[in-house]
């Protein structure tokens, strides 16, 4: 076992999301487009001497633009997070050359709900936007949060800590 580092801290660094997988699913009469936008989860300083978790927030932003005429004036979607580099849910992987770093990405504040793509007991982030023709009516757009969570005291080098995670629009 490493023996613990009271006085380092991990420079946590910033959690890319990547948010340009567009995924178009919608029948042909389908009256909208849709687009997907994230900003990262910069989690700052890590200090595994704390007895709290590090928490921080990211976004993702789905945006529909009415396309008509015709067809349905709502488009429903999916949103799902990738693994990122871990290749697991549970936990995700902060990495900093050979060193790691657990974490976690949540749809929920209280940070109980994982955000994946529906397996090993992960949640996905489903909405509908309703765009049409008309003033203001053209362009809908919806903010999910993501929820962040570093545990706490976790033995860690210290380092910039990094992942990517691909964020998939699916409408």
């Amino acid at each position: 076992m490493k023996p613990r580092r009271h006085a380092a801290f991990v420079a946590a660094g910033r959690l890319a999301l990547l948010g340009a997988m567009l995924l178009g699913s919608q029948a042909a009469t389908a009256a909208s487009d849709c687009s997907v936008s994230a900003s990262g989860v910069a989690f700052g300083v890590y200090d595994p001497t704390i007895a709290t978790p590090d928490d921080s927030t990211g976004s993702v932003v789905v945006t529909c633009t009415y396309t008509g005429p015709g067809g349905s004036d709502t488009a429903n979607y999916t949103v799902t997070l990738s693994t990122g580099m871990s290749g697991s849910y549970v936990p995700r992987k902060l990495a900093a050359g050979a060193s790691r770093l657990n974490y976690n990405l949540f749809q929920d504040a209280g940070r109980t709900q994982v955000w994946g793509n529906a397996s090993a007991g992960t949640t996905i982030i489903t909405g509908s936007l309703r765009v049409g023709p008309g003033n203001g009516n053209g362009t809908r757009t919806a903010t999910h949060v993501v929820y962040g969570r570093i545990p706490q005291q976790q033995d860690a080098d210290t380092g910039n800590y990094t992942d990517s995670i691909l964020v998939t629009l699916t409408f």
